[in-house]
């Protein structure tokens, strides 16, 4: 269980991470092709500006598959962990004196 959480983790940021990065230009090398101008295609975007740009987010399906398996993984985690510690509390009963 250990394990799986941790693989679900590392793999949820790692998928994050490779969303973050810029992928191939948008040509496909069609001179006859021209795609649509972005406002204008079917897209959803989540925009958190706060001060400046730096803060800005565009959520793509890479983006929320790798937060949910990190929550998936932290959710293993936990429940790994509180499995364990009532593992633990409950071999310290008092023992009955008769």
């Amino acid at each position: 269980m250990l394990a799986l959480g941790a693989v679900l983790c590392a793999l949820g940021v790692a998928l994050f991470w490779r969303a973050n990065r810029p992928g191939p230009p948008a040509d496909g090398g069609w001179a006859a092709y021209t795609p649509l101008p972005a406002e204008t295609a079917y897209q959803s975007r989540l925009t958190l500006s706060f001060d400046d740009d730096r803060w800005a987010v565009l959520w793509t399906a890479g983006h929320v598959l790798g937060a949910v398996l990190v929550v998936a993984g932290l959710l293993v985690l936990s429940a790994l962990a509180g499995w364990l510690l009532g593992r633990r509390r409950a071999g310290r009963r008092p023992v009955d004196q008769r």
